[in-house]
């Protein structure tokens, strides 16, 4: 079992990692001793072991139902201030891991950008179980810093999803803002209208952190303008504003121009890192279409990529959404649900497997990998677009009248 830092996905903690990944996921990971060696842990400790084991890898990706794998990272950063204060602790990498990881990544799979896989989902090809995606969500600053440089490094792409409302900081994201306002903030306790006549504490790091989600989750269920005002009101009660920050967090337009010119994929993540299916069909239209069109401007080419944003939350997409992303131009869209990408799954609705902790261990990522790529995820949100995306299916395959691409064939068993 695993805990995915961004569906909160729980499941056993425990077994392997080295020192060297400390810096930032702290002591919440896995052990290997000096030597390199693992350190089992019963049972459990044991199958992950044999599903690391290459013959058995091997065998096991014949499996019908299994695909490739897309990644999922946000952050790359080796600043402890900025891991906690601005992004949480188990989404940032620290870049001797991310290094590692890209190098074992290419030399043991085929390392190839999301466009492929969805070209290979669409064309109804059964995709390679050796290939693996990388992705980076929202648009942090570092992702130009310190990812680029590691990905051409070692010759490997990735596919960018970026926040267009946030580029240059033009306004934070609301949850880079959230987190920074309470965890700087010195007051002992939380009091506004969202918890009605209770305080909420804030006198240690982990009070705040529980907070933190808590008004989190509230957020990513709650519709633009009461997200706002949720949001607005909590800064207003620790003495923040979204402008008060000690450094950039998002990337430039010429950075962002300058990793697509460099063979990077640049897709979309939404205006404004709202929960999609909780805003109105007009406010949804304006997120998705908007985030193409402003990217589109800044690249002078087609988008044609976008990712769900909050994971975190039990439905971060749904059939309306879906269409909507199918109807902008779209020819792709990937979640947060763990799972392969295969002919399973519609284009609209491609499963990803979030990066944690433990995978700072290539052989954990190896391991989580190969989970993911045989594991069948039946979310409903998924049923809900593979249903939808069959009964789209224009007679004669190719596109129907509203421009969305045929899944009728990607979302067989």
């Amino acid at each position: 079992m695993r805990t995915d830092p961004d569906t909160g996905e729980r499941g056993r903690r425990g077994g392997l990692t080295g020192e060297d990944s400390r810096c930032l996921w702290g002591d919440d990971v896995p052990h290997i001793d000096e030597n390199g060696a693992v350190s089992f842990s019963g049972l459990w400790g044991l199958g992950r072991g044999l599903r690391n084991c290459a013959p058995l890898v091997r065998a096991m990706s014949l499996a019908p139902w299994g695909g490739g794998t897309i990644l999922r990272y946000h952050s790359v950063n080796d600043d402890p201030g900025w891991a906690g204060d601005y992004v949480q602790r188990s989404l940032v990498v620290p870049t001797e891991v991310f290094d590692r990881q890209v190098a074992s990544l290419v030399e043991r799979h085929r390392v190839v950008g999301v466009p492929e896989l969805a070209e290979a989902i669409a064309s109804g090809r059964r995709v390679d179980p050796r290939t693996v995606a990388i992705t980076f969500d929202d648009g942090y600053e570092d992702n130009y810093r310190c990812a680029f440089p590691i990905l051409r490094k070692h010759g490997a792409t990735a596919t960018f999803y970026v926040t267009t409302g946030a580029i240059s900081d033009a306004s934070i994201l609301w949850t880079v803002a959230l987190r920074h306002a309470i965890r700087k903030t010195e007051a002992p306790g939380l009091e506004c209208g969202t918890f009605g006549s209770c305080s909420v504490d804030l006198s240690t790091p982990r009070a705040k952190e529980r907070t933190i989600a808590f008004i989190t989750a509230v957020v990513k269920r709650c519709g633009e303008g009461e997200a706002l005002d949720i949001v607005s009101e909590v800064l207003e009660a620790c003495g923040s504003s979204r402008q008060t920050f000690d450094s950039r967090i998002m990337m430039t337009p010429d950075e962002i121009r300058e990793m697509h010119e460099g063979g990077m994929t640049i897709g979309a993540h939404s205006v404004t890192h709202y929960n999609l299916p909780s805003l109105t069909t007009d406010a949804l239209v304006r997120e998705v279409g908007e985030s193409r069109q402003a990217l589109e401007e800044l690249l002078g080419c087609e988008v044609e990529h976008f990712a769900y944003p909050n994971g975190r939350t039990n439905r971060h997409f749904d059939a309306r959404v879906a269409s909507v992303v199918a109807e902008a131009g779209f020819r792709s869209a990937v979640t947060s649900i763990s799972g392969p990408v295969s002919l399973r799954y519609p284009v609209h609705c491609l499963p990803r497997l979030g990066i944690v902790p433990h995978d700072a261990d290539v052989r954990w990522l190896a391991a989580d990998i190969q989970h993911a790529r045989l594991s069948r995820p039946n979310h409903s949100s998924l049923r809900e677009v593979a249903a939808s995306s069959d009964s789209r299916r224009a007679p004669g395959g190719g596109r129907d009248d509203a421009g969305a691409t045929d899944e009728g064939q990607e979302a067989a068993s």
